[in-house]
């Protein structure tokens, strides 16, 4: 899961017991107080991190081993974020959770992720309705999965649906 605000640590605290999660944060001093305290005091105080949760500031490290990438950033660090990942590894696929219009070009995620990406990549929208905190509290919530690859998101949604998590598949 890349980006350590309040969505991705919940998100990484969701998961974490039934998959093996790196959780990215781009802030060095950031990462170093969450793997210390187990907690991410800044975005989501209260809400202990499972022991299993691994969290990095390094990006190649997040993403050796990972097998599916989770877009937790801010729509204004998506594009530099995919750059960043294109220089990595471009063929991983990934989820975004951002929304809204970048500012200048007032384009939308997936227009975003088109342009750095191209057509090919393996990739959908994470949407709500949700709210960080109930999600790391194990509270149920339903989410979203679209993507235009049927498969891609039927294939996701059943992975990483799961305890009050409910993920839904769309195209």
């Amino acid at each position: 899961i890349l980006g350590a605000g309040a969505w991705g640590t919940a998100l990484a605290v969701a998961l974490a017991p039934r998959h093996t999660v790196c959780l990215w944060a781009r802030d060095a001093a950031q990462a170093a107080q969450m793997a210390g305290q187990r907690e991410n005091t800044r975005y989501l105080p209260d809400c202990r991190l499972p022991d299993a949760l691994q969290v990095s500031a390094d990006l190649k490290h997040a993403l050796t081993a990972a097998d599916l990438l989770i877009l937790a950033v801010p729509l204004a660090g998506l594009r530099h974020v995919l750059k960043q990942i294109n220089e990595i590894n471009a063929a991983l696929p990934f989820l975004w959770l951002c929304k809204g219009l970048e500012a200048g070009s007032g384009l939308l995620p997936h227009q975003v992720v088109h342009q750095v990406m191209g057509g090919a990549a393996t990739c959908g929208a994470l949407t709500g309705p949700s709210f960080a905190l109930e999600v790391a509290r194990g509270l149920p919530t339903a989410l979203t999965l679209a993507a235009t690859d049927a498969a891609f998101a039927t294939r996701t949604a059943q992975a990483l649906h799961g305890g009050n998590l409910r993920i839904y598949a769309n195209d």
